[in-house]
């Protein structure tokens, strides 16, 4: 059976938009960012639990995570742009149209992306410009676009907050974790967890994300 297209319901508070149906089990997983799947736990996990434990400890409260939506930017991997492309083939394009309303009827306060391309992908569809090749953004580059929309994170609109795809689990790690955060030894996970929970809790009034 092919994977889902999607998981959650797009009314949730909070999206993750991953990049595409991994190539060798898009027909045994199920869902997008599937919880069996080693991905989500290099990925989404270690993001997830810190902040969990830095709102509680703060503000004695916890993130429903069953209020979620989960897609990935495109299905088929064939179907995904040169990294060096600005232009995007009509696959894409189409996709691009889709999400762009769905965003647009929903407004998730949290739209949460794994990586450079699913990361170009939502800046279009939030009609941020330039365009750009989605190679450009590297873990430096997401990290300062991290900590842009952290600062200028508004519950009443959609908040687009770049995380690290792979790369936070490959041979280049350590460059990844110091280059996201833009300093020497930082653990990525912590500086995320920690910015996250900060500006979680600071609007915790006005984000319908809790546990009741």
């Amino acid at each position: 059976m092919p994977m889902h297209k999607e998981a959650g319901d797009k009314h949730a508070p909070i999206w993750l938009l991953g990049d595409s149906n991994p190539r060798n089990w898009s027909e045994v997983l199920i869902v997008p960012l599937d919880p069996r799947h080693a991905a989500r736990h290099n990925i989404w996990t270690p993001i997830i639990d810190a902040s969990q434990d830095r709102l509680f400890r703060s503000i004695r409260q916890r993130i429903d995570t069953t209020k979620m939506y989960v897609r990935n930017a495109i299905e088929a991997p064939d179907t995904k742009p040169d990294g060096a492309s600005v232009k995007w083939q009509r696959a894409v394009e189409d996709e691009l149209e889709a999400f762009s309303q769905d965003l647009a009827a929903h407004q998730p306060p949290l739209l949460f992306s794994f990586g450079a391309f699913s990361f170009e992908f939502a800046r279009r569809c939030l009609c941020e410009t330039p365009a750009r090749k989605f190679a450009h953004w590297g873990a430096r580059e997401l990290g300062e676009q991290f900590r842009d929309a952290i600062a200028a994170f508004d519950p009443q609109r959609v908040n687009l907050l770049p995380l690290l795809h792979a790369t936070i689990a490959r041979g280049r790690f350590i460059q990844s974790h110091e280059q996201f955060a833009a300093r020497k030894g930082a653990n990525y996970f912590e500086v995320v967890a920690d910015a996250l929970a900060a500006v979680l809790a600071r609007h915790r009034a006005s984000l319908p994300i809790w546990i009741e």
